[in-house]
């Protein structure tokens, strides 16, 4: 063999086990072509990074909010329960009673011959507060006129204050049809028999501090005479239904 086949056989065979050849590679990009973009797993990787932050901070602000509405609740309920319970003992202490009322004037303003003509009514009302140690707060209520069972007119009991043992005078506007008003002055029955129903919400008032709402309901027979401008009270009965609850 000579020396050239010799080393053509050298270069033919493997390299032996363990050993690695080294190669280079020549890779030529063009000269306006720059990757910068990085690998998509570098972005898998912080988005998992960044999760936890996330919901702990959110965690740890709903906990903040729970603690904060819950303490809010509980002095809501603290103050309710204390304003009740002062309320209900000075209430059994001084035992309210109910007011009482009674009819001192009619006046009657016809609305003329018209078919769909109103009449207006005044009404003048005594109210008593029998309480020596305490206030009555009336809010506006309803009241209403009938003659025989006939609802004649309807108004608004208005908002008054009472202090302990007060007489006040309270004026009650009401309107109505005018054909019962014709009704009633064409009859010959004298003298004409009305009732006056109310149903007012009142407020006791204690220490300056005003109790749940309460309901009484006025009722009011009485009988006047010469239905019209000269109307005159010549007899009543008036009863109140005072309903503490």
């Amino acid at each position: 063999m000579t020396t050239e086949g010799h080393a053509n056989a050298v270069e033919a065979l493997p390299p032996p086990p363990g050993r690695y050849v080294q190669e280079t590679y020549i890779v030529q990009f063009p000269k306006d072509q720059v990757y910068r973009v990085p690998p998509r797993e570098n972005a898998l990787f912080l988005e998992q990074f960044r999760k936890p932050v996330t919901v702990k901070k959110t965690r740890r602000f709903g906990c903040r909010c729970g603690r904060v509405l819950l303490t809010v609740v509980l002095v809501v309920v603290s103050v309710v329960a204390v304003v009740g319970i002062t309320l209900a003992t000075l209430y059994f202490i001084f035992s309210p009673t109910g007011p009482t009322f009674g009819v001192g004037n009619l006046a009657v303003k016809s609305g003329g011959a018209y078919r769909n003509s109103r009449t207006q009514y005044r009404v003048s009302l005594r109210v008593h507060n029998p309480n020596d140690k305490l206030g009555i707060h009336y809010a506006a209520g309803d009241v209403w006129l009938f003659y025989e069972r006939t609802k004649v007119a309807a108004g608004r009991f208005p908002s008054l204050d009472q202090g302990r043992e007060e007489l006040s005078t309270v004026i009650v506007m009401m309107s109505g049809p005018s054909a019962v008003v014709r009704r009633v002055s064409n009859s010959r029955e004298q003298p004409v028999a009305l009732k006056l129903e109310m149903k007012l919400g009142m407020r006791i008032r204690i220490a300056g501090i005003e109790t749940w709402l309460m309901r009484s309901n006025v009722y009011c027979d009485f009988e006047v005479t010469d239905f019209g401008n000269k109307t005159r009270v010549s007899s009543q009965d008036c009863y109140t239904e005072f309903k503490e609850y």
